[in-house]
């Protein structure tokens, strides 16, 4: 039974807090007073005998209890949030915010053109900030709000961190133009070439490696480096070769002259995820905007179940 004397905007301020990691922009948030926000929290405190945030310059970190209380209190303003319409003032068209999003430069190509003209046409006050995290600092980067998503291969996380597969990605050989290895491509004839590789610094082996493993097989990278535009521009000038999800190298084929040609063995697809941390389920804003990169995905790459 619910206790006559519990105020649920306690909650309401409790989450928005964790959510914005300020008083000051959870009041913003919420309409209210920066007082009203510090009392409200004042009282919580009280109530659970904790600091429930703890400030670290000007972020206010929530304390290992916080912690703990979030997934609950989340989950049952969800639900209540789910009886009522947003507020009508509520409109998107009037919304602005710059949304810091974490992605590599290949995935930028994949998802921007589409996304980034639907937000100057419809809601032009929405910016995008795009920049890439490395996978090890995911957990930091969104739970810190360093960044609001990331979108990237799969990557353990912690439980917090919420994700979606949102598409699956195939690869393809890419040369230059009248490349030897067209007329005679095989297993033999891959593992022989040089190969020209993009990989951030410290990468792992990736899923084309681990596929040649299966046949015993390593690829000679003759040149690694973290950018795919820099590794494209060299293979057009020698007979080095790449492996390149399917996507970007249809589009970089209208920007060198490249050829593309199937893989002479089999590599799983690559499961590509939108990650975004627990709290943003709370924001309109975040929601909003994963809903519009889940349905791009699903027009570019079908559903990732099927």
């Amino acid at each position: 039974m619910l206790h006559s004397k519990i105020d649920l905007n306690l909650f309401l301020v409790l989450a928005t807090v964790y959510q914005e990691g300020s008083i000051t922009a959870a009041a913003h948030r919420l309409h209210l007073t920066q007082p009203a926000i510090s009392h409200a929290l004042s009282r919580l405190r009280k109530k659970y005998d904790d600091p429930l945030f703890i400030r670290q310059g000007r972020k206010m970190i929530p304390s290992a209890l916080c912690q703990q209380m979030l997934p609950d209190v989340v989950a049952a303003l969800q639900l209540l949030n789910g009886t009522f319409t947003l507020p009508a003032e509520f409109d998107m068209t009037k919304q602005q915010r710059t949304v810091k999003m974490g992605m590599r430069d290949i995935l930028e190509t994949t998802f921007f053109p589409q996304l980034v003209t639907d937000l100057q046409t419809n809601t032009p006050n929405i910016a995008i900030n795009s920049f890439q995290v490395n996978t090890q600092d995911f957990d930091q980067a969104l739970m810190q709000q360093d960044v609001d998503m990331i979108i990237d291969v799969l990557t353990p996380t912690q439980q917090e961190i919420r994700s979606q597969l949102i598409c699956n990605e195939g690869f393809s050989l890419v040369c230059r133009t009248n490349h030897p290895i067209l007329n005679d491509l095989s297993l033999t004839s891959y593992a022989s070439a040089t190969h020209a590789l993009a990989a951030q610094k410290g990468a792992k082996v990736n899923i084309v490696d681990m596929a040649l493993a299966q046949h015993q097989i390593s690829r000679n990278i003759a040149l690694q480096c973290e950018h795919y535009i820099a590794a494209v521009s060299v293979i057009t000038r020698c007979d080095m070769i790449m492996t390149l999800p399917n996507t970007y190298a249809h589009f970089l084929q209208g920007k060198f002259p490249i050829a593309i040609a199937p893989l002479p063995f089999e590599v799983p697809p690559l499961p590509i995820h939108l990650y975004w941390h627990q709290r943003a389920e709370l924001d309109p804003i975040n929601n909003w905007l994963r809903e519009k990169i889940i349905n791009i995905a699903k027009e570019r790459f079908g559903s990732p179940d099927a």
